[in-house]
């Protein structure tokens, strides 16, 4: 009887032992979901937190203010270049003058029609009648002006457009731009063609047509 007894009393000591044993635990486990979120070891943990993926912040910034310009705190426009800027040029304004300044020598008739200035540049516009039977030439290489200064001038091979030639019993037209600027107190300029060919050419080949108005 005494042994059961005995038996009895271990028997009941396991058992609070186990229970306390047993309330350890919990109270581990409870502790271990509270710091970790976590519940059990290795394989057999339960995770008690929500997975959440992680917050991205995307910050916009001000057009202008990145980078370099942000970086000095000015616009592009506030940038200072080291490239200059073509110069402005302005063309001078074209004086003109319409008349009949005419000359004639045997059968050539040369005319005078309209005298433009640009800046000083003389361009003539000239019409030569031939009312002879034969070619004549009148070339731009004998061409010579003089302003009433007296100053000289040549007619410009590049921007003139005379035609030379004319045939018998026919005119031409063209312009005539003197190589050089004029005078600017010249008020007045004669032109003389030299050197014009043709078996009926005036005598001695040339034609000049003096008093011809510079416009100012």
């Amino acid at each position: 009887m005494e042994d059961e007894i005995n038996h009895l009393r271990k028997t009941n000591t396991i058992l609070k032992i186990s229970l306390v044993m047993l309330g350890v635990l919990v109270l581990l486990g409870v502790i271990q979901a509270v710091t970790a979120g976590t519940v059990g070891v290795g394989a057999l943990s339960v995770n008690l937190r929500d997975s959440t993926s992680p917050t991205t912040t995307t910050t916009t910034q001000p057009v202008g203010q990145g980078g370099l310009n942000g970086a000095l705190d000015s616009t592009p426009s506030e940038i200072s270049s080291d490239t200059p800027e073509p110069p402005t040029t302005t063309s001078a304004e074209t004086k003109v003058a319409e008349g009949s300044f005419k000359q004639s020598r045997g059968l050539l008739t040369v005319e005078v029609t309209k005298v433009e200035n640009q800046g000083g540049r003389i361009k003539l516009h000239i019409t030569a009648v031939n009312a002879s039977t034969a070619k004549m030439d009148l070339p731009l290489g004998p061409f010579k002006a003089v302003d009433d200064q007296k100053r000289e001038y040549g007619a410009s091979l590049a921007t003139s457009k005379w035609p030379v030639a004319i045939a018998k019993g026919a005119s031409i037209t063209g312009t005539i731009e003197l190589d050089q600027t004029v005078s600017k107190v010249a008020q007045t300029i004669d032109i003389a063609f030299n050197g014009i060919t043709g078996s009926l050419a005036p005598t001695g080949g040339a034609v000049a047509v003096p008093g011809i108005a510079i416009p100012r």
